[in-house]
């Protein structure tokens, strides 16, 4: 027999949470929230780490004006002072594969040519129809020199590195130019951190904003854990909701809040009837990539004050032998791993980041495998100059390969409309066959210019439910 609700909301992650919090506050009650994780939170995921605690997913404020985490944010005092977090990549130290230490003072300037590279708008339709690897190269081809002192293909390789873990691309080369338009930037410093707590906050901040002094809500109560939904049947006058357990749940509207990865890889299977060819080619065509964090927690400091991290540039014919060399180990992931940087609110910590297919085959690695490959990794690069202790913690984020996800965020790819109306085209309700809304999609992909962002995806939250309250207003 399935349990019936006038509304599920599929996803407890922050933009199912925000559309929840706002229903609650409308004295709108009688919905569920279906989640297949064990946890709230979908990809914003805080954890305690040593003596302080790291971000697994979701890790800064993008913005300040009109940015809702950060109003909310900095309402309690939860907002850094420190506006330094972009420098760190750009101040970092440069290491070779051969252990060298890059010095020259014209890296300082060929990190700011290569920041400012997509600061700029499309000037035509030939670089519309660009990728942002194709439009990278077509605006530095006259400004960066190759040169002893500066081994530029070894920097291009480390800015593509360092532009897929921004935009979320798996490679630089299916990024659109158009998401330099399409993606809207809130004013104000682009990547804030916490001041402390982390990120999960959020989920505390949504539900104090529609709190008043006569109710507490408590969001947790409408959520039920471990249920992964395999089955939506969406044309009649109810919708059914099948999940893995094979529980099953009814309800006048659904709306659905799962990751962009998870509908690419189950749309096919999960709706009953099949949903609109433009619904399909919407998930078909914004991009997903995999943007992973590798944490290691050492006894010590074992690096300078003065360092926020260490950028690794790997030579072809290094990562040729390296790659060779290490073949039965299945290290080859790890001349993937662009750097090491330090980690606010957690002292004695590196994190390392790594993008694209390397990530995923590193999330099938076991920790211990990963704790040997990754301390042998800063022996290369540093070992000369640092005696580098073994870290006493290591832990890593699985985006790409978690069934729940499939992914990190959104962006733009070279099959996205040129004007940027998949996301809109996602957004779109559907309706059954009297003509009401029977199945809602939120998410930070269905946001039309905050796509990939967590502002992105509570806006949208809300934005489902106004929709869902103007629907069933008395």
């Amino acid at each position: 027999m399935a349990r019936s609700y006038t509304v599920i909301i599929i996803g407890s992650g922050v933009s199912g949470i925000a559309a929840a919090t706002k229903l609650l506050k409308n004295k709108f009650n009688n919905f569920i929230i279906l989640e297949a994780e064990n946890r709230i939170g979908g990809r914003i995921q805080t954890l305690p780490f040593g003596d302080g605690h790291i971000e697994l997913g979701a890790q800064w404020i993008h913005g300040e004006e009109g940015n809702v985490v950060y109003n909310m944010a900095s309402d309690q005092n939860l907002v850094s002072d420190r506006r330094e977090t972009m420098q760190q990549f750009m101040n970092s130290t440069f290491v070779t594969s051969s252990g060298c230490e890059i010095k020259s003072d014209r890296l300082r300037e060929y990190i700011k040519v290569a920041y400012s590279v997509f600061d700029d708008s499309p000037k035509d339709d030939l670089e519309r129809f660009m990728s942002l690897g194709e439009l990278f190269h077509k605006r530095t081809e006259n400004i960066l020199i190759d040169s002893e002192e500066l081994p530029l293909k070894q920097f291009i390789n480390w800015c593509q590195h360092y532009q897929n873990s921004y935009n979320g691309s798996d490679n630089w080369f299916e990024a659109s130019a158009i998401n330099i338009d399409t993606y809207k930037t809130c004013p104000g410093y682009p990547a804030i951190s916490w001041k402390s707590k982390g990120f999960s906050t959020i989920i505390d901040l949504l539900q104090e904003k529609f709190n008043d002094e006569t109710e507490h809500l408590c969001i947790k109560d409408k959520v039920i854990f471990g249920k992964e939904v395999v089955k939506i049947y969406w044309s009649g006058d109810l919708a059914e909701v099948l999940c893995a357990d094979n529980s099953r749940f009814q309800a006048q509207c659904v709306l659905s809040t799962v990751s962009l990865g998870v509908l690419k890889n189950v749309c096919n299977e999960l709706f009953e009837p099949e949903i609109p060819e433009y619904k399909l080619d919407a998930i078909k065509n914004i991009g997903i990539g995999t943007v992973d964090k590798l944490f290691l927690k050492f006894p010590y400091k074992w690096w300078p004050d003065t360092t926020p991290g260490f950028s690794f540039l790997w030579s072809d014919d290094d990562r040729e032998k390296f790659v060779k060399e290490n073949k039965r180990r299945g290290w080859d992931y790890l001349c993937d791993v662009f750097g090491f940087y330090i980690v606010d609110n957690c002292p004695n910590t590196l994190l390392g980041w790594i993008v694209g297919p390397a990530a995923r085959n590193m999330e099938r690695k076991s920790i211990d495998e990963i704790k040997i490959g990754l301390v042998y990794l800063l022996n290369k690069f540093l070992g000369d100059k640092f005696t580098i202790p073994q870290p006493d913690l290591v832990t890593r984020s699985q985006w790409g390969t978690n069934s729940h996800f499939y992914g990190s965020y959104s962006f733009h790819s070279m099959n996205t409309d040129k004007e940027g109306n998949a996301n809109s085209q996602l957004a779109k309700p559907l309706v059954n066959s009297t003509g009401k809304n029977i199945l809602l999609f939120g998410g930070e992909a269905t946001h039309s210019h905050y796509f990939s962002t967590v502002h992105g995806a509570i806006e949208s939250g809300w934005r489902e439910a106004d929709r869902i309250l103007e629907q069933f207003k008395e």
